[in-house]
């Protein structure tokens, strides 16, 4: 705007009174000048905001400054002159007039009035806003419109141009943490407005902790580790059409720690990306590449086949989830597929395949598949073995099918029971040896399919018998056992067992099913057998039913004894054998009670009481019970004599 202009708008605000009323005197020679009061420059057309200035009068009249008075106003003013204070500080951006009132020529009150128009240009601070930048660097962008110019500083550097609305980017090394924006008028470069902002320097990038991916249907969950607030982050998936064979999917904040990115690209191989907040194409940093799995399962033939997509170099973990339960499966390096055998037909099974690589770990989702199959299953093992109740335990093996589905045991060809269990007790039988005894099972999955028979199993059948009227020798015969693998060999043990059935002596037979015990214990009686077989292709001893041989208790009462203090048949005592449990009862001729012993240390001296043995017959009663409860009673007579 040129001096012209600025009296134009002065005429435009003027009322035509005041004009015709105040006016500068013509001709008067008056004039006047206006300087920064700083820097002493002059000021012929703009002043600024919050800027002392100082006026001068330069008529060359040599005029007393008592009396030249200054007023400033929006218009020209010929009253009012009070001050003659040279130096004031415009105060509001916008036309002023400086009005100089001086002295005339006649003295007295008449002045000389002349006049000088000014703009005054406002210097408020500049607005910008600070970016930091990768270290080195800060962005700065002038957002402020009230200056014609701008110039930035960071630090005590240089002042560098600057153009309003256009980030640009400055070194700040060597500690440098502050940026000034000044802001100038192309009229003048007096008025100016600054602004200084401090900004903190951003740490060294660190490359992205992207910790894991795993897929959910059509969506990727992503999971980070702590990221620099200081940087920008972009989610990138590869794509050979996009420049530099990626393009970002998603921006992630700082302040993320997971991420799900719905109808995400799969499989896709993903990143993390660093960017600077001042040059993001310029300077980037990018995590490892992780690369989603992709599993699928079937079953053919009553076996589930995984497979999967090689998703990069690291260890992969196959995991299978059965119900609640979930394991483990053992995989080959290298390979991209699992068989999975141990599985039962009819069960549905959930997979999910992980592959960690360094830091980064990749999941697939969980894919769930039901076994199924038309094959037969494998007949399964039987193995049969007498406890020592005599009951015959029957315990099937089938390697893929550990649970599930229904087992058909048989005892000499007809149906014993139908059970999922694979162990059952067959209680309804006697041994003996006229009565052949075996088992067999077959099995049905869970889709229907039936097994053929399993190899038949014969348990050993005992029989014990007296081989003399004592009892002092016991002959044992027995069956052959019929494992699961008839052909393989076996071996054979007799176990004498206590009457708790505890193992007292093992005698393993070199050959044949027979054996004569001739040191059978002579202070039990009932002695008890059985038979320990091995081989056969059994996985653990079978043993044979338990075979007792009761052996008769004996009593020998004497028929009498002289109580006569010679030391010979002094008292009356019992003698025998197997005299564990009775009670023997002595009976005067009047039927009373003379004497009871319930153990074989007990005697009778033939006195009542305290007194003197009575000669004479006495009757006697014996009643004992067995170790297999059957109660024996035995009468008699005994005489006291001299």
């Amino acid at each position: 705007m040129n001096r012209l202009l600025l009296l134009v708008l002065l005429l435009l605000g003027l009322h035509p009174e005041t004009w015709a009323q105040c006016t500068p005197t013509p001709n008067s020679g008056a004039d006047f000048r206006a300087y920064d009061a700083a820097t002493g420059l002059e000021l012929p057309f703009y002043l600024c905001v919050g800027r002392p200035v100082r006026l001068r009068d330069v008529s060359g009249k040599g005029l007393n400054p008592a009396q030249i008075y200054y007023r400033q106003a929006s218009t020209i003013v010929c009253t009012g002159f009070v001050d003659t204070v040279t130096t004031f500080t415009p105060t509001a951006p916008g036309v002023l007039v400086v009005t100089q009132n001086t002295q005339g020529a006649q003295g007295g009150t008449q002045g000389i009035i002349a006049s000088k128009t000014y703009e005054v240009k406002s210097t408020p601070q500049p607005t910008f806003t600070v970016t930091t930048c990768t270290p080195g660097l800060v962005q700065v962008t002038v957002t402020d419109s009230n200056y014609d110019q701008y110039f930035v500083q960071v630090g005590n550097g240089p002042l560098v141009p600057a153009t309003r609305n256009t980030p640009a980017t400055y070194p700040a090394t060597n500690g440098l943490a502050s940026v000034t924006v000044i802001g100038r008028y192309t009229q003048t470069g007096i008025c100016t407005g600054t602004a200084t902002q401090s900004f903190t320097p951003v740490p060294a990038p660190q490359r992205p902790p992207l910790r894991s991916l795993t897929v959910q249907g059509n969506a990727a969950e992503f999971q980070f580790g702590g990221l620099q607030p200081e940087y920008q982050y972009s989610l990138q998936v590869a794509d050979v059409a996009a420049p530099g064979g990626f393009r970002t999917v998603a921006p992630i904040a700082s302040t993320l720690t997971s991420f799900t990115l719905s109808n995400a690209p799969l499989p896709g191989c993903y990143r993390l990306l660093l960017l600077d907040k001042c040059q993001p194409t310029v300077s980037s940093l990018a995590s490892p590449e992780i690369c989603s799995l992709v599993l699928t399962a079937s079953s053919p033939n009553g076996r589930n086949l995984l497979t999967w997509n090689a998703a990069g170099a690291g260890n992969y973990t196959l995991t299978r989830t059965a119900g609640s339960a979930t394991v483990t499966l053992p995989l080959p390096a290298g390979t991209t597929q699992y068989l999975d055998t141990a599985v039962t037909c009819g069960t549905t099974y959930r997979y999910r395949l992980t592959l960690a690589s360094g830091p980064t770990t990749s999941t697939s989702e969980q894919v769930t598949v039901t076994t199924s199959s038309g094959a037969a299953p494998a007949a399964p093992r039987l193995e049969a073995t007498f406890n020592l109740r005599n009951q015959v335990e029957l315990t099937t093996t089938l390697v893929r099918s550990p649970s599930g589905g229904q087992l058909t045991y048989l005892r000499n060809g007809q149906e014993l029971r139908v059970t999922p269990a694979r162990a059952v007790r067959d209680s309804l039988l006697t041994p003996s040896l006229s009565d052949q005894l075996c088992y067999t099972a077959r099995f049905q999955d869970a889709c229907g399919n039936r097994s053929v028979d399993s190899a038949p199993v014969c348990p050993v059948l005992l029989d014990a018998r007296a081989a003399n009227d004592e009892g002092t020798s016991i002959r044992l015969t027995w069956t052959a056992l019929r494992g699961p693998d008839a052909s393989a060999p076996l071996s054979y043990r007799v176990l004498a067992l206590s009457a708790s059935n505890t193992v007292v002596r093992s005698v393993p037979i070199s050959g044949g099913l027979t054996f004569l015990d001739l040191q059978p214990d002579p202070n039990q009686q009932v002695v008890r057998y059985r038979i320990e077989a091995t081989g056969g292709g059994l996985s653990a001893p079978s043993h044979s039913n338990v075979a007792s041989v009761a052996r008769q208790i004996k009593v020998f009462v004497p028929t009498a004894f002289t109580p006569n203090g010679d030391g010979l048949n002094d008292v009356l005592e019992l003698k025998g054998r197997f005299l564990d449990n009775f009670r023997f009862t002595v009976l005067d001729r009047n039927g009373q009670q003379v004497f009871q012993a319930t153990n074989r240390t007990q005697t009778w001296d033939g006195r009542i009481g305290s007194a003197q043995p009575v000669l004479g017959a006495y009757a006697w009663r014996f009643e004992a019970t067995d170790q297999q409860g059957k109660r024996l009673v035995q009468h008699g007579t005994v005489t006291i004599i001299k």
